[in-house]
């Protein structure tokens, strides 16, 4: 694992700053947010409702739309589903899951009883993350590698149905990701790149043997992640 920092015109990168963070679990970390990202915390919640109002007045129906979670993973012919709840919305890859079990990131965290893990997971590019898609994209290149699909991920502390924001350097969440059709090559290698506040970036490397699969060590707290494609 690499664990660096870019300097120069990047060491002031913080993800928070850069246009990534918009989550979509409306919690305490979103009340002190400008409106624009309370607004989109609430627009993009699991369950919409929309008040339909008859022509006469007299009825109210609500109609709900469900959004689709991006939670499951197709490996070796098995699904394999989240261990952890959440809001998975990175559709940029075909599958996605946290593969630890719960119980274990509880132990990892020393958690108490009722206190659990909501996993948050979105799509980003260069309109909406554009600091932390320059850092992907330079390392890519000093790597010799090519930047595939973005995404950011943020591991948070969930206690009596309200979700709190957490840090802790040193848990392991293992998670695992489908890699997209269009950007599998026969013979490539893969890994993960993580970049954190601060411009801190990390190469995550592929931890299993699916060809079809990426599985990486992701952090408790906010990343934004990228898939890196190695030609041997």
């Amino acid at each position: 694992m690499k664990i660096r920092r870019l300097g120069g015109l990047l060491a002031g990168l913080t993800l928070g700053v850069c246009g990534l963070v918009l989550n979509p679990v409306k919690s305490e970390a979103t009340e002190g947010l400008s409106t624009s990202y309370a607004d989109i915390s609430e627009e993009t919640s699991i369950q919409q409702s929309t008040d339909i109002t008859s022509s006469t007045g007299d009825m109210e129906e609500e109609e709900k739309v469900v959004i689709p979670q991006n939670n499951v993973i197709n490996s070796n012919g098995k699904q394999v589903k989240s261990t952890v709840a959440g809001n998975y919305y990175a559709w940029s890859v075909p599958g996605f899951a946290v593969i630890t079990p719960e119980y274990e990131l509880q132990k990892q965290a020393n958690f108490m009883v009722l206190e659990y893990f909501f996993v948050t997971t979105w799509d980003i590019d260069a309109r909406t993350a554009p600091a932390a898609i320059d850092t992907m994209s330079i390392v890519a290149q000093s790597e010799e590698a090519t930047l595939g699909a973005s995404f950011q991920m943020t591991v948070s502390r969930l206690f009596s149905t309200k979700v709190y924001p957490m840090v802790n350097e040193e848990m392991k969440v293992e998670t695992m990701i489908e890699i997209p059709a269009d950007f599998k090559e026969e013979g490539a290698s893969y890994a993960v790149i993580c970049v954190r506040s601060g411009g801190v970036y990390e190469i995550l490397p592929d931890l299993d043997e699916d060809p079809a699969t990426i599985t990486f060590t992701a952090h408790a707290g906010t990343g934004a992640y990228g898939i890196l494609r190695y030609r041997d």
